[in-house]
């Protein structure tokens, strides 16, 4: 006897469209790909990058978080076609998203910009998401709150979150690791023998 297939949510990305971060998973994608999500209430992280007409370079949009609840559906997400700068803002501005089911139904979504916190070489989406969430924002994903007898707290999709870790401390030990594969052998050996010397 054949076993029901699991009820699930395919997402497919049109152009420009990239997902930078999924709450409770590690999965992105880029343009053309899809990916599968379990059924119930999505969260995402979503920038277009598209090539602008005039000056052939690549623009990015600002991130966005993108939330909505979708059960056993074949989803297209896209955004507008943006060809020039003017374009690009009326987009950030605007976030005119567009998501739909496979009759071209559009399904309901709460959309919000991911905003930047000053100068940062390589963000870390799924910090920022995190971050957001607790701020309570249009888009966000309220998680349960924490238990007398528990320091963690688990978020709706089951994700649990250590309420001791401060989150700048965790960015910057991202970004330590990420300079310290960067470096070149003797950078390494350089820094190691600093880390050495401090520790005594």
């Amino acid at each position: 006897m054949p076993l029901p297939a699991l009820a699930e949510v395919q997402l497919t990305l049109g152009p420009c469209v990239n997902v930078q971060a999924v709450l409770g998973s590690e999965q992105t994608a880029s343009s053309g790909q899809s990916l599968t999500l379990a059924d119930g209430t999505r969260q995402l992280v979503l920038e277009c990058t598209t090539e602008m007409k005039r000056e052939e370079t690549l623009e990015t949009s600002d991130a966005f978080v993108i939330r909505f609840t979708a059960e056993n559906a074949d989803l297209v997400l896209s955004a507008p076609d943006i060809r020039t700068r003017r374009e690009m803002d009326a987009f950030n501005e605007q976030g005119n998203w567009q998501l739909k089911d496979r009759e071209g139904q559009s399904v309901a979504f709460t959309v919000d910009v991911l905003e930047k916190e000053g100068f940062q070489l390589v963000r870390d989406y799924s910090r920022e998401l995190a971050a957001y969430n607790r701020s309570g924002a249009a888009a966000a994903v309220v998680a349960f709150p924490a238990t007398a007898s528990s320091e963690l707290r688990t978020n709706q999709d089951g994700l649990l979150l250590d309420s001791q870790v401060d989150p700048d401390q965790e960015m910057v030990s991202r970004m330590l690791r990420y300079w310290y594969l960067k470096a070149d052998e003797q950078t390494r050996k350089e820094w190691d023998s600093w880390v050495d010397s401090s520790n005594r």
